[in-house]
């Protein structure tokens, strides 16, 4: 048997698997992670409006020209930070053998409904395109009518993803914070790297306390960052395999 079809065995096991604790997440995933997404987010479509504010000179408080760019900026912070960076609604399911989650973005549902709404409409505004320009129009409004047909199917969907745990499993836990990242130290079949995250810290001790129960022979550091587990010998024994 290969590796691969030993993997896809152990991962069908793992989702029939009791399930021995369950819980949800809705975010993005540490404390602070939304911070810089909402930086990116403004930081991308106001610098638009400061660069206009400082080339024009009539772009001033007093016009509507202004208020109506300023509007436009807000609404496209708040898509660029929704719709394109959402949050996510993670549900978790701890089984003897690892943990198995969908993850889906947290967009409401009447955006998807506006989008395929303004994907008809550039289909039909292409099509009035070609009528009144002729074929001239199918060199901008070809691939503009091609992206318009692929957003009319534009639905949520929800991704799967697992986390196989082993008694050499090492799980690091970040102070202050609802993070667990697992480590597996061999590569292989069974080699895994993965985050998991909760919505508090009383969440995440609960978790911590059936793990323990469910896997006692498996470590348990506490780092104060979460890059601090790369000084673990779990990575070190990575990088000496990788260096012989």
């Amino acid at each position: 048997m290969s590796s691969g079809e030993t993997t896809g065995s152990i991962k069908k096991s793992l989702y029939e698997a009791e399930i021995v604790h369950c819980w949800e997440h809705k975010g993005w995933g540490g404390k602070y992670e939304y911070l810089w997404r909402w930086g990116v987010a403004i930081f991308v479509n106001y610098s638009i409006f400061i660069l206009l504010w400082l080339a024009l000179d009539g772009f001033t408080v007093g016009r509507p020209f202004f208020w109506v760019v300023l509007s436009f900026m807000t609404m496209m912070t708040l898509i660029t930070r929704y719709l394109f960076t959402p949050d996510k609604h993670r549900c978790y399911h701890l089984t003897s053998l690892g943990i198995h989650y969908t993850e889906k973005d947290m967009i409401p549902d009447v955006a998807y409904q506006v989008v395929r709404g303004l994907a008809w409409v550039g289909i039909v505004v292409c099509v009035i395109a070609v009528f009144v320009l002729g074929p001239l129009a199918f060199v901008g409004a070809g691939g503009f009518a091609l992206m318009s047909f692929g957003m009319t199917n534009f639905r949520p969907s929800i991704d799967n993803h697992y986390i196989l745990i082993s008694e050499r499993t090492v799980v690091f836990d970040l102070e202050n914070d609802g993070v667990l990242s697992f480590a597996i130290p061999e590569k292989g079949a069974y080699a895994y790297y993965g985050d998991i995250f909760t919505n508090t810290l009383d969440q995440k001790q609960e978790l911590l306390s059936t793990l323990r129960s469910l896997f006692p022979s498996i470590e348990f550091v506490k780092i104060k960052r979460l890059k601090d587990q790369y000084k673990h010998p779990v990575y070190q024994q990575e990088e000496e395999k990788v260096a012989e």
